[in-house]
């Protein structure tokens, strides 16, 4: 009988890496899973004396089948993975949705279908908002207006319960599902290295805003095997390590995060919330693309043409700042990158011109494009002084070594009597995802409004890219000039909420919800051309030509929402 055909050299290379203990095993699998065949009578006992193209096709799929198996097997082993320590681990789904383990209706849903009947959270928080806007709404005009399925007006005060203990069970499992998948495709798509431990860490610090007596979430190996399994996410050999980084482990990092936020809102409250201020710095990209295209199906290779390429990878950092009262500081500081670490004379030129027309923008540069302990010194100079000017603040900062030197902060911040007025507290290492509220939430809706920007549709059509020192400057200028709408103010504080630093919250519409929303697609501009953004600040509905390229801000004159026009996609 002949032998199917398969690569020698591959046998070779896989008969050498197992030992005898896996020799073993496999002989005794085949043997079982023969007499398991055996027993189906899937098998003949005579076979035919040449073999057909369909056996060696067979054949070869049961060869690479358990070459994968064993390799994944290995894999798994080698890992280290967080397990709790407890003696009795019955009934883990109970851990992994929140639900507590007497509950002898409850039902594992993790990875369940969803209900016939769901509505999903973010179209609760839509539902609230219009009534709360419109409280002299019949139900028929607010389900002509956006709320379809809301059945009866008394729906309003469970949906707003749900909404402020964010959403069902189900709906708190998949917001910690989506946001642990979506930081999974941002490492990947960066190269990062992502472990089992890692899955672990992002799911809690998606389930740390929704921890309480009644929800408890324990990212065990039973709930991550699960996501992984989910979302095809398999273990993979390692090409090149690049850099090693300390580990450390989730009850280390959590135990951290709930001292800093206790000892932090015990300070909070001798404070004004408008002087409670955390600022960070956040990397952008001086061309913010989609990491995904729209393709013919079974398409293999995708290629995206930008003019430089290079521009998709190097970056430049903006420093916002924001307040524990919903509001954005009225400078951003931007550190652009320049090769020589300084602008040259025609160049400083143009950015003081610049600097006139956007003049809520403090710009500057380095070699690298990331803020030095200098640079941070001027940002706290000509950002955040002319804010707090002689008042008493508290500042959150993270563990970045050039900003953790107390003495700078005292020299700065002096009142008319010299006394420092400045308190500095500062986000233990690891804990930043957790406990910082810029990047808890504020600065995804920052990459959001960029990416809008950058990849709008009408660019594509003039086959024009906005990545010049200018463009930079006019984009962040306009995304300070959205956020300064009161509109955003609950948005804002959210982020404060979510880090679990203030304990309460209001319903709010989002960056994409209020601005970007697809029923704004259903109104022109006032100079009929396709509408691209509405304005948070007028409520003007705006082509990107008359937003952007005409700086919208010159025109812009603050409205109120009378007409209550608050639905989103």
């Amino acid at each position: 009988m002949e032998k199917a055909s398969t690569s020698s050299g591959d046998f070779v290379h896989e008969e050498s890496i197992l030992n005898n203990s896996i020799k073993n095993d496999i002989t005794n699998a085949f043997l079982y899973c023969k007499s398991l065949l055996e027993e189906s009578e899937l098998l003949v006992k005579n076979p035919p004396s040449e073999m057909s193209h369909s056996s060696i096709v067979m054949g070869e799929e049961f060869y690479n089948s358990i070459v994968t198996m064993l390799d994944e097997r290995k894999i798994i082993e080698d890992e280290e993975l967080i397990t709790k320590d407890e003696d009795d681990e019955k009934n883990e789904y109970t851990e992994c949705i929140g639900v507590p383990e007497d509950d002898d209706n409850f039902v594992a849903q993790e990875f369940a279908p969803e209900p016939r009947d769901y509505i999903p959270l973010s179209y609760k928080e839509r539902a609230v908002a219009i009534a709360d806007a419109h409280p002299k709404w019949s139900l028929k005009c607010l389900q002509n207006h956006g709320a379809s399925r809301l059945k009866h007006k008394q729906n309003l005060y469970r949906w707003k319960e749900d909404v402020k203990r964010g959403g069902t069970y189900f709906d708190r499992w998949k917001t910690i599902d989506s946001d642990t998948y979506e930081r999974f495709l941002e490492a990947r798509s960066s190269m990062e290295q992502v472990t089992t431990r890692t899955l672990q860490q992002w799911a809690m610090n998606a389930a740390f805003q929704f921890l309480s007596d009644e929800f408890h979430f324990i990212a065990s190996k039973s709930w991550v095997e699960r996501f992984k399994k989910k979302h095809g996410i398999r273990q993979r050999k390692i090409t090149k390590f690049i850099s090693h980084k300390e580990v450390v482990s989730i009850e280390e990092v959590m135990e951290s995060a709930e001292k800093f936020r206790l000892q932090t809102k015990a300070l909070m409250s001798g404070f004004d919330r408008d002087y409670i201020i955390n600022t960070d710095q956040s990397g952008c990209q001086y061309q913010s693309t989609y990491n995904r295209s729209l393709a013919e199906k079974g398409a293999k290779t995708i290629f995206v043409k930008k003019k430089n390429i290079s521009l998709t990878t190097h970056s430049y950092t903006a420093q916002y700042a924001l307040t524990a009262s919903g509001k954005v500081l009225p400078f951003v500081f931007v550190c652009l990158r320049e090769p020589s670490g300084a602008f040259g004379p025609q160049i400083k030129k143009q950015i003081n011109q610049l600097s006139k027309i956007y003049n809520n923008i403090i710009i500057t540069c380095t070699k690298s494009g990331k803020l030095t302990k200098q640079q941070y010194e001027k940002f706290l100079k000509t950002c955040l002084l002319p804010y707090v000017q002689e008042n008493k603040f508290l500042l959150i900062i993270d563990s970045w070594v050039g900003q953790t030197d107390t003495t700078v902060y005292d020299d700065i911040f002096l009142n008319e009597n010299g006394e420092a007025t400045c308190t500095v507290k500062i986000i233990p290492p690891k804990c930043t995802p957790i406990c910082q509220p810029c990047d808890v939430y504020f600065f995804r809706q920052i990459k959001i409004f960029i990416k809008k920007i950058q990849n709008a549709p009408e660019l594509l059509a003039d086959k024009r890219e906005l990545t010049s020192r200018e463009d930079i400057m006019k984009i962040h200028s306009l995304i300070l000039h959205q956020l300064n709408s009161p509109k955003f103010t609950a948005m804002i504080q959210y982020a404060w909420f979510a880090s679990k630093l203030i304990d309460e919250r209001e319903i709010f519409m989002n960056v994409n919800q209020l601005c970007f929303s697809i029923k704004n697609l259903k109104t022109k501009c006032n100079c009929n051309n396709n509408s691209f953004i509405k304005c948070a600040v007028c409520d003007k509905t705006l082509c990107f030509k008359c937003f952007y390229d005409d700086y919208h801000p010159n025109e812009c004159l603050f409205t109120n929402d009378s007409d209550g026009d608050m639905e989103s996609e």
